[in-house]
């Protein structure tokens, strides 16, 4: 197994590259509290990226249990062989995705910012953000030492 491209450094990097994409648009919200009929924006990449690892997992193993925890498929071992299957979603094929928000309007202006809601988005997107930084810095701390030998 290759420590440095494994399925969870993957999914830890484009995790991070989610949260900061989402604080920027936390940051935009908040920057256009005072802007007529601006929409709130968020980021999504937490569905697209569990269904990528739920994908690879069962293409890892060789067997994928099908939605409705019945039916089970096989995995091809070549590329003429049938595919079967909902697609290959890979780790590293997902792009966090800006979305308009269609909330309501807080104010007659149009604008459906609250500074409130975004402000507790931003202490829940930086704690995230944070906690994975922190596995990742942990995790590229022990290779290191796995390079070293252990000597520091």
């Amino acid at each position: 197994m290759d420590l440095i491209t494994s399925l969870t450094s993957q999914v830890m990097s484009k995790a991070l590259d989610g949260l900061s994409k989402r604080h920027k648009a936390i940051a935009s919200n908040l920057a256009n509290v005072d802007t007529p009929n601006y929409r709130r924006r968020d980021v999504s990449f937490e569905s697209a990226l569990q269904n990528a690892i739920s994908e690879t997992k069962s293409a890892s193993s060789g067997w994928r249990q099908a939605s409705n925890d019945q039916a089970l498929s096989l995995r091809t071992t070549r590329p003429d062989h049938i595919q079967f299957g909902q697609g290959n979603a890979t780790v590293d094929g997902i792009q966090p995705e800006v979305i308009e928000s269609e909330d309501f309007e807080y104010r007659n202006d149009g604008n459906s910012v609250d500074v409130e809601t975004e402000m507790a988005q931003l202490a829940k997107n930086t704690q995230r953000y944070t906690a994975l930084a922190t596995m990742q810095g942990r995790s590229l701390k022990g290779l290191r030492s796995i390079i070293t030998g252990g000597g520091g």
